[in-house]
């Protein structure tokens, strides 16, 4: 299948106040204890003023605390540093909060931040939420859960489930391409029907069915640390990328691995990539999610976008 063409519907970032911030640092993310002092710190010396702060060990219990914060305090801005992961599991709420965001990249693979050109370096992140530009930009959903950047099953849950902090904490980011090839040496493919709208015949629904090792559904353009999901996947465009990864043998694979760093890998003709704004997926048996990491849900599970549904704080545009 040719890739459908994507919305050419590029963003351009607007001028917004920081206002009123509360930050929240996950103390359990790769640097995130040891720089919470720094983070204060740094955003005092820029002239952020903040309302509430707190580093917080236990990920479950940031979105509650925040919601507290936001019930009895007026907050324009959230600052959070974090992974992708806590930053998907917030999103939705931010979304209907209407509250800002700003990311400070704290996690393994940060490819939220990735996709939007915010920095790992604390002064220069800082430096983006006091130019106060803001963009607005796509939220996936996965039945009653939120995600930013890419949803799959196959391949990306075996790899999320061979992880563990110890291993992240260790090698960073190359813990992915440890747990990478361990999930490759044993795929096992899994019969997928998807049903979606077909941006190529108006939104109509299509119906394909096929044996695959891996389905994605790309809200953002990265994951695991840098990997490309779909070459022409963006925060903005009102759509998500779904890429479906044939049965294919380990040699085959392996010879592809080199093409997820840019997402040429969809022109192998064992790779199906389209576009869609909603797609289901079914299983023979059910199968579990990885959401921006975390695997917490399973098929059947139908797949949509909310354009234009959060806001960042981004860098400033290039003239």
């Amino acid at each position: 299948m040719v890739a459908s063409q994507k919305i050419e519907q590029k963003l351009v970032p607007f001028e917004a106040e920081v206002g009123r911030v509360a930050v929240v640092i996950n103390a359990k993310s790769r640097q995130g204890e040891a720089n919470f002092n720094n983070i204060m710190a740094e955003l005092q010396s820029q002239g952020i003023r903040v309302a509430a702060s707190r580093a917080i060990k236990n990920p479950a219990q940031i979105k509650p605390w925040l919601e507290g914060i936001l019930d009895k305090v007026e907050v324009d801005t959230i600052i959070v540093g974090a992974g992708d992961g806590s930053l998907s599991a917030l999103a939705g709420m931010l979304s209907e909060r209407k509250v800002r965001l700003g990311v400070i990249p704290l996690g393994t693979a940060n490819d939220f931040a990735r996709t939007l050109d915010i920095p790992k370096d604390l002064k220069k992140a800082v430096e983006i939420l006091k130019a106060g530009y803001v963009q607005p930009v796509d939220l996936g959903h996965s039945g009653d859960r939120c995600f930013l950047n890419v949803a799959s099953i196959g391949l990306g849950v075996e790899v999320a489930g061979k992880m563990n902090n110890d291993l992240k904490k260790w090698i960073g980011p190359l813990a992915y391409g440890v747990a990478a090839f361990e999930a490759f040496t044993q795929r096992r493919p899994i019969h997928f029907k998807l049903t979606y709208k077909d941006t190529e015949k108006n939104g109509q629904d299509t119906v394909r069915e096929f044996k695959a090792l891996q389905v994605a559904i790309a809200n953002g353009r990265y994951f695991g640390g840098g990997i490309v999901s779909a070459p022409n996947a963006a925060l903005d465009d009102s759509l998500l990328a779904v890429t479906v990864m044939q049965e294919m043998g380990l040699l085959e694979l392996a010879r592809i691995i080199p093409g997820l760093m840019d997402g040429s890998y969809v022109k192998h003709p064992k790779v199906e990539h389209f576009n869609t704004t909603e797609v289901l997926v079914e299983t023979r048996h059910p199968h579990r999610v990885n959401l921006d990491g975390e695997i917490c849900q399973r098929t059947p599970l139908r797949f949509k976008v909310t354009p234009k549904a959060l806001e960042v704080f981004v860098p400033q545009p290039q003239s």
